[in-house]
C-alpha cells in the first residue's frame, strides 16, 4: 500500500513537471516579443525540471532503492537547476534587449530603456 502511494506521488510529480514544461512551451508561441518568450521559460526551469528530478528520484526509490549519493546528486540538480535557470533568463533576456531586438509596446515598465 505504501509503495502504491509513493508511485502516485512520483507520477502526480511527472505530470506535474510535464505539464509546466508544456504550459512554457505554449507560452513561448503566444507571446509577441524576445523578452517575454524568455520569461516564459520560468515554470519549466523552476517548477518542471525539479519536478521530474524529485519524481525520477521517487521512482527510484520505490522500484530498486537509492543511496545517500543519489539523494544528494538530486539536491545539487534541483539547486543548481535553479540557480542557473534564473541567471540564464536574466542574461538572455538583457542580450536579447541589448541586441535591438522588437519589444512588444505594451512592455511596462522599461527600465532598460534609460540605460
Amino acid at each position: 500500500m505504501v509503495v502504491l502511494v509513493w508511485k502516485i506521488i512520483a507520477s502526480a510529480l511527472f505530470i506535474s513537471g510535464g505539464l509546466a514544461v508544456l504550459v512554457s512551451a505554449v507560452g513561448m508561441l503566444r507571446v509577441r516579443d524576445a523578452v517575454s518568450r524568455v520569461n516564459s521559460l520560468g515554470p519549466a526551469t523552476a517548477v518542471g525540471v525539479p519536478f521530474i528530478i524529485i519524481g525520477a528520484l521517487i521512482h527510484e526509490h520505490v522500484t530498486s532503492g537509492v543511496g545517500w549519493m543519489d539523494w544528494v546528486k538530486v539536491v545539487i540538480s534541483v539547486t543548481a537547476s535553479l540557480i542557473v535557470s534564473s541567471v540564464a533568463s536574466n542574461t538572455l533576456g538583457r542580450a536579447a534587449y541589448r541586441s535591438g531586438a522588437r519589444l512588444d509596446p505594451r512592455t511596462d515598465p522599461n527600465e532598460l530603456a534609460g540605460r
